[in-house]
């Protein structure tokens, strides 16, 4: 008995044990507590978007000047600071606060949250801003490269020598270096007023990690023989600068002598003759002869200038600007003056140039000088026979497009009657009255169409066949006016007072020729064989309201 009752209690002792080790389930324990929920900002608060407002273009701004450096933020922030690597971080509310020297808050903050102001900009400043905002969770950051610039040296023009001496029709190599610039300068060429830059190409190398630029531009260039005498420009252009910096060297073209022949015209015979080829030479001529001969192909050009042979003379003349003139004299020009062909030859270090010089008794043609001179030849004048630019062209055209435009849209508006070619109001108005009277008399009753004559003498002539034939008269009883009464149409009765009034009488002559229509065949006809007496003929009637319309 006590075995048994000691093995129930033990029994009792291990299932009270199993039920207290159990862990219990969430029904088991309704009342637990269960954890909170986290957003990605703050506890207990739904996230919300937040971003940067930030403009990452370059800035470029002189030493001394202002600057603003503008970033905003769309939404909840903890705080923001700007990052330049060369300090510490900046912080925004130091700066508003009036903490930090040389910086302070801007005007608008209104999307501009995180902005700040560099009161005057110094060489230190240069590199890149970066803008760094603090939400919760994470960061956002936008840089922009703030470029503080350094004003260029002055351009330096490589030559050997100065002036510039140079070969027609050689090409010449030439720099113009700038040691020193941020950010790189912009370098043209000029050669006198004519932009020659197309031949040019520029080389830009970093002298730093600051972004200081040496710029090196080379221009290769043949020159011509108009280019002599005009000087060479390497004009730099740069941020800093309000007018450009350069440097120029004259340029002085050797170049063969350069002229034009000469033609004489319109020459009597038995006078003197003078002619004269003009040129420029550079350098001087050195050698100059002249010849004649009955064709060209014979001429040869043996005989010194000055010099005479016969009735020939020749005199050379120096100009200024490097011209000279080459004059030839003839004493009694005579008809075998006029069949020869006179020769010039003109040399110097370059090279030579043959010149000829025709005399003619014939009329100049429409295209020569009155006095048969070619003009002399300096070096802006042979600038003048350059060719026309493209820009020039491109301008010609454009304006023959638009005298065309202008003459097809004149065309068009005479056509249509449109604006200045409009037909005048008061010339319509007649014209609409005109046809609207052509048109009641067409249509009232008793009218034929015919050419109607509205000379003054056949409305006269008409007052007196009236007056002689005189025809019955009535009397309209409604308004008292008196009409003529048309053919098969009785006359009308007196008026209320029983008189007749001399009013105007309105009737339509027929006097059109045989082949025009005429009225019906039942209406009377005048005999026009009593004697001293005219007739005329009524086709209709028209009462005096009607004819006043």
């Amino acid at each position: 008995m006590a075995s048994r009752k000691l093995l129930l209690s033990l029994v009792c002792l291990v299932c009270c044990v199993s039920v207290i080790a159990e862990p219990q389930s969430p029904l088991q324990a309704p009342n637990a507590a269960s954890p909170p929920v986290v957003s990605d900002y703050s506890v207990g608060t739904q996230s919300q978007p937040v971003s940067i407002i930030f403009d990452n273009k370059q800035t470029i701004v002189n030493p001394g000047e202002s600057l603003n450096l503008d970033c905003g933020v769309s939404g909840d922030f903890r705080y923001c600071h700007w990052e330049t690597g060369k300090q510490n971080a900046i912080q925004v509310q130091d700066v508003y606060d009036g903490y930090i020297e040389g910086l302070s808050k801007p005007q608008i903050t209104k999307g501009n949250e995180c902005g700040i102001v560099i009161d005057a900009v110094t060489i230190e400043d240069h590199g890149p801003w970066t803008c760094k905002v603090f939400v919760i969770g994470h960061t956002l950051q936008n840089s922009k490269n703030v470029t503080v610039t350094i004003k260029p040296t002055s351009p330096i023009l490589e030559v050997a020598r100065r002036p510039l001496i140079v070969t027609e029709g050689d090409t010449e190599t030439i720099s113009c270096s700038v040691a020193a610039a941020r950010p790189r300068v912009q370098i043209h060429w000029f050669l006198g007023d004519e932009d020659i830059t197309y031949s040019s190409r520029v080389e830009n190398s970093l002298t730093d990690n600051m972004g200081t630029y040496k710029s090196i531009s080379t221009l290769t260039h043949m020159f011509k023989a108009w280019h002599n005498k005009k000087p060479l420009h390497c004009i730099v252009s740069h941020y800093t600068l309000l007018s450009p910096i350069e440097d120029f060297v004259d340029v002085q073209v050797k170049y063969k002598p350069w002229g034009k022949d000469v033609r004489l015209y319109d020459i009597r015979l038995g006078d003197d003759v003078e002619a004269k080829v003009n040129f420029s030479s550079n350098p001087p001529p050195s050698d100059i002869k002249w010849g004649y001969a009955p064709s060209y192909e014979q001429v040869a050009a043996v005989l010194p200038v000055p010099g005479e042979e016969g009735r020939y003379s020749t005199e050379m003349l120096t100009l200024e600007d490097g011209s000279y003139s080459v004059i030839l004299r003839v004493l009694g020009f005579d008809e075998m003056d006029a069949r020869m062909s006179f020769h010039i030859k003109v040399a110097n270090d370059i090279g030579a140039r043959d010149f000829t010089i025709n005399l003619s008794t014939d009329e100049a043609p429409n295209d020569q000088l009155a006095d048969g001179y070619d003009n002399v030849a300096t070096s802006d004048q042979i600038q003048s026979q350059e060719p026309l630019s493209s820009g020039t062209l491109a301008a010609i055209v454009v304006v023959v497009l638009l005298v065309i435009l202008v003459l097809l849209c004149a065309v068009y508006m005479k056509y249509n009657h449109l604006y200045c070619f409009a037909e005048k109001k008061s010339a319509k108005e007649d014209r609409e009255a005109n046809g609207a009277s052509d048109t009641e008399s067409a249509q009232a009753p008793g009218f034929v169409d015919r050419n109607k004559l509205q000379a003054t003498s056949l409305f006269g002539k008409l007052q007196n066949g009236l007056k002689k034939s005189k025809p019955d008269v009535a009397t309209n009883g409604t308004n008292g006016t008196t009409v003529v009464p048309a053919a098969g149409v009785p006359a009308a009765t007196e008026g209320q007072n029983g008189k007749s009034n001399d009013e105007v009488v309105y009737a339509e002559l027929d006097l059109a020729p045989g082949d025009k229509k005429v009225p019906a065949a039942d209406a009377p006809r005048v005999d026009p064989s009593t004697e001293g007496t005219e007739y005329a003929h009524i086709v209709g009637v028209l009462d005096n309201q009607q004819a006043k319309k």
